[in-house]
């Protein structure tokens, strides 16, 4: 029973909003244990209404500590996501976890799903913590992208940036609907949110650098209370980031005026290392790469002491 846990926290940082009295308990016990972990090491803990939304956000502030923003990605809420980092780095760092907009507890009326949406309301929930000093910002996948918008929006109150295994500038529709025909899915959409049995082994495959043994009864729980019920959102999403792949390609982050690491999976099924290459080969001069050889897309639980590591050498 000592693995159940960390077994459910790394089976892809599962989203869903927990606390549903119907769902099995195992997924409300991990979700018990993943805020109790949270709590010990991040003391406050709110909701922030902003102009557009309303940010569940958990956060740290110590005098004479810096910030780390910590930005999740589209299979999680942030205290799930960053399970294996909360500890280590809360030693160093005032951290900033919120759960984006239409994930864990924060959400909008506004049906607004551009990442412009969600860097302006979290700069403004940050604004509204009465936290003014320049911020450190690491985000996995989706919140990787988030991350590098943000830094392209508000630069200047970034101090540096790091992106782990993120869609930033080179990922394409066609990249990302390849990989997903490269594992037997149909498209993208249904590797991030997979609706059947065989889409989620895929999933699993093209995310996961360990196997883990589930039973056919155990996958159709975790479809029905973790991705059924967030398809609509999600594929609204999905929908905006490739009618807009010329914006985000387009953008240049301000990674030429920002330190920045670049983190990556080399069997990354999802978002391939060659995205990470070709940022840093396009801003060699402020980016640093590191790619891990036997991770997938999930180098934050995988490798996470090495990460934890190299996050703080390069924070530091």
């Amino acid at each position: 029973m000592k693995k159940i846990p960390f077994i459910f926290v790394l089976l892809f940082c599962l989203n869903s909003a927990f606390g549903q009295t119907k769902q099995p308990w195992l997924f409300r016990w991990q979700n018990k244990k993943s805020q109790k972990h949270l709590k010990k090491h991040i003391p406050f803990d709110t909701l922030v209404s902003t102009s557009g939304a309303t940010l569940h956000i958990s956060f740290d502030n110590k005098k004479n500590k810096p910030y780390l923003l910590l930005l999740h990605g589209m299979g999680a809420n942030a205290r799930v996501n960053w399970y294996k980092q909360i500890k280590p780095l809360s030693k160093n760092f005032n951290l900033i976890l919120p759960d984006l907009i239409y994930f864990g507890e924060s959400s909008s009326s506004s049906q607004i799903v551009s990442v412009e949406f969600q860097v302006q309301q979290i700069h403004e929930a940050i604004s509204k913590l009465g936290i003014t000093e320049k911020i450190n910002i690491m985000g996995f996948s989706y919140g990787g992208l988030t991350a590098a918008v943000f830094n392209q929006l508000f630069h200047i109150k970034v101090n540096k940036l790091i992106i782990v295994d993120g869609p930033v500038k080179y990922y394409s529709n066609q990249m990302a609907d390849s990989m997903a025909h490269s594992i037997g899915v149909e498209n993208i959409n249904r590797l991030i949110v997979p609706t059947t049995i065989q889409e989620f082994d895929c999933m699993r495959k093209a995310v996961m650098s360990s196997d883990i043994r589930l039973s056919k009864n155990m996958k159709q729980k975790i479809l029905t209370y973790k991705f059924v019920p967030f398809k609509e959102i999600r594929d609204k999403q999905m929908s905006y980031l490739i009618s807009h792949e010329s914006t985000y390609q387009n953008y240049n982050y301000n990674l030429d005026k920002t330190e920045t690491l670049l983190i990556w999976g080399e069997k990354d099924g999802v978002i391939p290392s060659s995205v990470g290459v070709k940022l840093n080969q396009a801003f060699p001069n402020t980016t640093k790469l590191i790619i891990y050889s036997d991770a997938k897309h999930d180098t934050h639980f995988s490798k996470s002491k090495q990460l934890n590591q190299d996050v703080l050498y390069f924070l530091k």
